[in-house]
């Protein structure tokens, strides 16, 4: 897990400082986990899933993916207001960018990028 830590942080974009820093502990209390001379506690885990949706069967077994996925349940509410925001118009555009953005996607995922 220690090697998996590291290799999040890194994901993250965090040095050890700064990724101390977001996650409310050491330095040196990063530092044990990532050389495995210690082990987090469930908070640790806890805000890692909460914070930045740290997928804890990636952490534990190395399975991926490193981040969970969410539905579109998830992001609706904000998804909704926003469209609402918008004028019919720019709704009507906002629809086909984002079917054009989708097919792009898709064909990506497919080519194995």
């Amino acid at each position: 897990m220690s090697k998996r830590l590291r290799k999040l942080r890194n994901a993250l974009g965090f040095t050890q400082e700064q990724f101390a820093e977001e996650l409310g502990v050491s330095f040196a209390t990063v530092n044990r986990y990532e050389n495995g001379k210690r082990t987090p506690d469930a908070g640790f885990f806890q805000v890692l899933v909460d914070k930045y949706g740290v997928n804890l069967n990636w952490l534990f077994t190395g399975k991926e993916p490193m981040f969970l996925t969410y539905s579109y349940k998830d992001i609706e509410p904000e998804l909704l207001e926003i469209i609402e925001s918008l004028s019919p118009e720019h709704q009507k555009k906002l629809i086909e960018v984002l079917k054009e953005l989708t097919n792009i996607l898709c064909k990506e995922e497919k080519n194995g990028q």
